[in-house]
């Protein structure tokens, strides 16, 4: 299998919910991963309320050799619902806005406490996918959230949080679910190598109501203590690129993109092999030790 396909594009950056999108620029984005060949695309339907749908609908219209995952239970203008008659309709509203008849899986976005009988959901998925809608079923999950009650066996994919700063899930994913999907590799822009304690968010940045003081100093440390490991011509993104396109615990690797030129580093990564082995092991070591932070600041971990 080549490591282009462990790559899954990330469109939530190209929807407008992280700033303005010229079509242009969404178009010639998606376009260039495509050419790459880059032919996986993860999406929902409150992504600018239903508007990246559409816009994978209109620019990869009639490629059979595209594959897109969406998302069921987070409704645009409405919230979270997933009950039966509710997951049905947004899956019938996704494939209109996707121009397909059939994709290759959903996941249930996020759910925690909204979901107290998986039965009901794991039916109405099942049946889906028996028809030949859905070629996979899943749960994006939400970032710790204990998903113990959901039955071994039954989901195809997990998707959650995994990078150089949080493995938790990506080691433990199996055999409640056939793969593993890693999201956020660069850990909400932690891992781009540009943040320094000094650094400051806008306000309508998420980032701004939690990444600072006490927990934006440690997590400056922990990247500090990746970037002392590396090898010249190794950065920071790079190395945590490499790490979870050839992790054998991470099935899938998705990449947001934001703009087409987003996607150079990650075409790079993937032509330039695998990290060395000892590297990878350091890596690994300084993650499990939570980079030697002391234990009043383990709590700030990303």
């Amino acid at each position: 299998m080549s490591v282009s396909s462990k790559v899954a594009i990330g469109t939530w950056p190209l929807s407008g919910d992280f700033g303005v999108r010229s079509l242009r620029s969404i178009e010639e984005s998606i376009q260039k991963a495509v050419d790459a060949g880059f032919k996986t695309f993860d999406t929902a339907p409150n992504y600018g309320l239903g508007f990246m749908e559409s816009a994978l609908g209109a620019v990869l219209a009639g490629d059979t050799s595209v594959k897109i995952i969406t998302k069921c239970g987070n409704h645009p203008f409405k919230g979270k619902d997933f009950s039966p008659a509710a997951l049905e309709q947004s899956i019938e509203q996704s494939l209109k806005r996707l121009r397909r008849d059939r994709i290759e899986g959903v996941f249930l976005h996020n759910p925690r406490a909204e979901i107290a009988d998986y039965g009901p959901v794991i039916e109405t998925l099942s049946k889906l996918k028996n028809d030949g809608i859905l070629a996979n079923i899943g749960i994006s999950g939400a970032k710790g959230y204990d998903y113990s009650v959901v039955p071994d066996g039954v989901f195809d994919f997990f998707q959650q949080d995994a990078n150089l700063l949080y493995l938790k899930e990506a080691k433990s994913a199996q055999p409640k679910f056939r793969k593993f999907f890693a999201r956020s590799p660069l850990a909400t822009g932690i891992l781009s190598g540009k943040l320094s304690t000094a650094s400051v968010f806008p306000p309508d940045d998420h980032r701004s109501g939690w990444l600072k003081g006490t927990r934006l100093e440690s997590l400056v440390a922990r990247v500090d203590a990746i970037r002392e490991v590396l090898p010249a011509g190794i950065d920071v993104p790079s190395a945590a690129r490499r790490f979870l396109l050839h992790s054998p615990a991470i099935d899938t690797v998705i990449f947001g993109i934001g703009r087409p030129e987003h996607l150079d580093g990650l075409i790079q990564d993937v032509g330039a092999g695998p990290l060395p082995e000892d590297l990878t092991k350091v890596l690994g070591d300084l993650h499990d030790a939570d980079f030697n932070r002391p234990d009043s600041e383990r709590s700030f971990g990303y």
